[in-house]
């Protein structure tokens, strides 16, 4: 029978099944990160979409209206990463939709799909063990496509306003203590562009544009 990850009941059972452990420490340093002015004109987007979102606006407003405008200009600094909105991520029997997932460029300079090196997870009704939840089973099955357990994955999750950051490495999920805050963009900016230039080195090392 193929496996599903779907099939799994809880968050222990996956992890267990791929060897997998859970870590919060501090694997990157926020300090050392060199400061990213924001572009005002995003800084003044977002202080327009906060103040104005509505009592009902949930899920699809921080998704698109907060998390994607951030990831694109993290995006626009490191041009050889591809940022994919929604894909459908797939592997024997599962079909996971992540909400973001950032890849290598097609080495053809074709659109397509590469391997995954960055999951991006809106946390549903702001639960983010729930978000969690969702990034552990995307990064097993990102870990599947890659078909290569030396390729590190990122995961974010957020609510918009705030953002969790993890790192699958090895055997190891690192879960990093300090949440970072819309509240403070030029931190976060600085962060997510630290994260997708990871990304590109990443994808070097592996020789994925060669």
């Amino acid at each position: 029978m193929a496996l599903k990850i779907t099939d799994f009941k809880t968050n222990a059972e996956l992890l267990t099944h791929f060897g997998i452990r859970v870590s919060t420490e501090k694997f990157i340093n926020f300090d050392e990160i060199a400061t990213i002015e924001i572009p005002q004109l995003l800084r003044e987007d977002l202080t327009f979409l906060l103040s104005n979102r509505g009592d009902t606006d949930m899920e699809a407003y921080a998704c698109e209206a907060l998390i994607f405008p951030l990831l694109k200009e993290a995006w626009k600094r490191n041009p050889k990463a591809k940022l994919f909105s929604h894909p459908r991520m797939a592997y024997e029997d599962t079909v996971l939709i992540p909400d973001y997932v950032v890849t290598s460029k097609d080495k053809l300079g074709l659109n397509s799909f590469q391997k995954p090196l960055l999951i991006t997870v809106e946390a549903k009704n702001e639960d983010y063990a729930q978000g969690w939840a969702d990034a552990y089973r995307q990064l097993m099955v990102a870990r599947l496509i890659n078909e290569n357990n030396a390729i590190s994955i990122y995961a974010l999750v957020s609510i918009g306003e705030g953002w969790q950051i993890g790192k699958l490495e090895g055997n190891m999920i690192y879960k990093h203590p300090l949440p970072l805050s819309i509240l403070y963009p030029n931190q976060l900016l600085s962060v997510l562009d630290y994260i997708f230039a990871d990304c590109v080195r990443t994808a070097e090392r592996f020789g994925m544009y060669d």
